[in-house]
């Protein structure tokens, strides 16, 4: 047997050079790595981009160029980022119907040898656009009725997810009619066209079965009826899968459950949905306290204690109060009142409440003077939902009132004593009003903190006085809407009209001096009149002081534009125009002409300002400081030239 031959000492020497070759190069080839790591971006370019924009593509890659800000370093090169880019962007083109892009890169060395400049080379190929889209299996639904619901359609450049989206906004379709669908879907690829194939199994027609409950907490203080009267699943009917939504959205809206999960249990074998509703319970009780600050009110405490199922009936309860001071800092409000609320009156989904008040203001509103009013009051409301997203109330509300005028000690200076007196005492010391108010109101916001699309509207409609007697006697319309548009992909457009008209009747009292108020104006207590001016309705003004005294015509419009730049930070510039008028007939076209002049605008003259201001978003809103101009200067508003800073928490609307 031959023995293995031993390597001779030229071979190892062989050996361990390559080896050492080896790992010399290896981190020689690493520190090539690292170096082209450490190197910064001086420039993004892409070539063969014809149909979509630029600017579009840089906001889908992570590579970016040296940013508009002098303080901001380079960015560092990152092959991990241009490898993710290059995806992203042929991920991006077949979104728009290019199925065949294609997405190389090449990264150039500049005059600076530590700087490189990145170029994204595009094929973009040819657009594939949807032919047709045809529709197997369907006997619940009409083709073209389902047609409408989806995201492939005739003329659109085909959108691969579409097929995944569209199964699912099926399968929901047929959920909301009984039935547990399969979708199956398919293309056919022509040569510029794709037919989409979506091939339905209806199956059996299911219905609802029982509904099992249970508590998730570890002592349980709601009453299982409470739970049952909210639900929308009765045994017997078609299992509709929006049923089962809204009987959540109910749940959550009692306040009285933290968490709600709802577990379908089909029974094929009788065609039957059953549900296990699993719920977790609030605490009853609470408390808050908050301090606060606003343009008028500098100084705000806010405290209230409530109960959300007394006595276990499913009453809720609460008592709140609340103290607010000026700048100064005098006094300006103490408001204190008792809610006791019943959200099943009569045995159905009507909302009942009845609210005790006992509440002090001093309006320093006017600077000629001071009206301390002190007033009791209660108010009863019935509210009642007429679909998912509307709602109609009911309000009858009493208020006993005493008021005092106190001229300000600098013009009663220049009056004599018997005129200062007269005034004081020319108006109503002790009134009582008594209203019954009618309002629908409607909201499709997606967000009510902050709404970045749909609508909401409001209706209300008033009379004081008459049949129901009291010293003050009138009829009052109110109307507010407001539009949020989405464009540009995250800016919004927010805009908002309100109007308001009202119109005393009768023998009524004065309850403002005749001398200093217009008469027709007097005739309605101070809280019932038009006023407008402040951060939410026309910026650059102090709250209410459009007129100070008050009108019976309100005519506003807003329009703002929401930018987000970066995180939670973004900013907003809005143009603010209204007015409130004595009387409707004070109203003229020539005054809605906005001119630009340093003379001063008269009473009846539209205020028009603009303005912008940075935003914080958060949770409880927007944190905002708005920096307002004006077309022409107003007492108590903006100067000409100049501008006023006013800070805020939550939208303008």
């Amino acid at each position: 047997m031959r023995r293995p031959r031993r390597p001779s000492r030229s071979h190892l020497f062989l050996i361990l050079l390559v080896a050492g070759g080896v790992l010399a190069a290896r981190p020689s080839r690493a520190q090539e790595e690292l170096l082209g790591e450490l190197k910064t971006v001086s420039a993004v370019h892409f070539e063969g981009v014809h149909h979509i924009a630029q600017g579009t593509l840089r906001r889908q890659i992570k590579t970016q160029g040296p940013s508009f800000w002098p303080w901001h370093s380079k960015p560092t090169l990152r092959m991990d980022f241009i490898r993710s880019d290059t995806l992203a962007i042929a991920a991006f083109y077949r979104h728009y119907g290019y199925l065949d892009a294609s997405v190389n890169v090449r990264v150039a060395t500049t005059e600076k040898a530590n700087e490189v400049a990145v170029t994204f080379v595009v094929e973009e190929g040819s657009e594939y656009r949807i032919r047709d889209v045809e529709l197997e299996g369907l006997s619940s639904y009409a083709p073209d009725q389902l047609r409408r619901k989806l995201w492939a359609k005739t003329g659109k450049p085909f959108d691969p997810s579409y097929l995944q989206l569209d199964t699912l906004r099926i399968s929901q379709l047929y959920q909301d009619r009984g039935f547990r669908p399969h979708v199956r879907a398919s293309f056919h690829m022509a040569t510029d066209s794709v037919t989409v194939r979506y091939q339905v199994s209806e199956g059996p027609l299911y219905h609802v079965g029982d509904v099992y409950l249970f508590s998730q907490s570890t002592t349980s203080s709601v009453n299982e009826r409470l739970v049952r009267r909210e639900l929308v699943l009765k045994k017997g009917d078609v299992y509709r899968s929006s049923r089962v939504q809204r009987s959540v959205e109910r749940l959550y809206e009692t306040g009285l459950f933290s968490q709600v999960q709802v577990t379908p249990l089909p029974d094929s074998s009788n065609t039957l949905m059953e549900f296990q509703i699993g719920y977790r319970e609030r605490k009853p009780r609470w408390l808050d306290a908050g301090i606060g600050s606003g343009t008028t009110e500098r100084f705000r405490f806010t405290g209230e204690w409530g109960h959300r199922n007394i006595l276990g009936q499913g009453l809720q309860g609460a008592v709140s109060s609340r103290v607010s001071f000026d700048g100064t800092p005098a006094f300006q409000l103490w408001h204190t009142e008792a809610t006791l609320l019943e959200p099943w009156l009569f045995q159905s989904r009507t909302r009942g409440s009845v609210t005790p008040f006992y509440e002090i203001v001093d309006d320093r509103t006017d600077p000629r003077w001071v009206v301390r009013q002190d007033a009791v009051g209660v108010n009863f409301q019935l509210q009642r939902e007429l679909g998912r997203f509307s709602r109609i109330l009911l309000t009858q509300g009493n208020v006993w009132a005493h008021q005092d005028l106190k001229i300000d000690p600098r013009i009663a200076a220049f009056l004599p004593d018997s005129t200062v007196d007269s005034v004081e005492a020319s108006i109503v010391s002790n009134y009582a009003t008594h209203r019954v108010g009618l309002g629908v109101e409607r909201d499709l916001r997606d967000n009510p903190l902050d709404g970045t699309r749909g609508s909401a509207q409001a209706l209300n409609v008033e009379v004081a006085g008459g049949p129901f007697k009291g010293k003050s006697s009138f009829r009052k319309l109110q109307f507010a809407s407001g539009w949020y548009t989405p464009f540009h992909t995250t800016w919004v457009l927010a805009t908002r009209v309100r109007a308001g008209f009202a119109q005393p009747f009768g023998s009524t009292a004065q309850f403002s001096p005749g001398e200093l108020v217009d008469p027709e104006v007097g005739r309605l207590p101070l809280e019932d009149r038009f006023r407008t001016g402040g951060v939410n309705t026309i910026r650059g003004f102090n709250e209410n002081t459009i007129p100070a005294s008050g009108g019976l015509a309100l005519l506003q419009g807003n329009v703002e534009l929401r930018i987000p730049l970066f995180g939670p930070f973004g900013v907003e510039a809005y143009v603010d125009a209204g007015n409130v008028w004595a009387r409707p007939s004070f109203m003229k076209w020539s005054q809605f002409v906005p001119r630009i002049t340093p003379e001063i605008a008269g009473p009846n003259d539209v205020r028009y300002v603009f303005g912008l201001g940075p935003r914080v978003k958060l949770p409880i809103g927007p944190v905002r400081v708005d920096f307002t101009w004006t077309l022409r200067p107003t007492p108590g508003g903006p100067g000409y030239g100049r501008v006023a800073t006013q800070f805020a928490i939550g939208p303008s609307f």
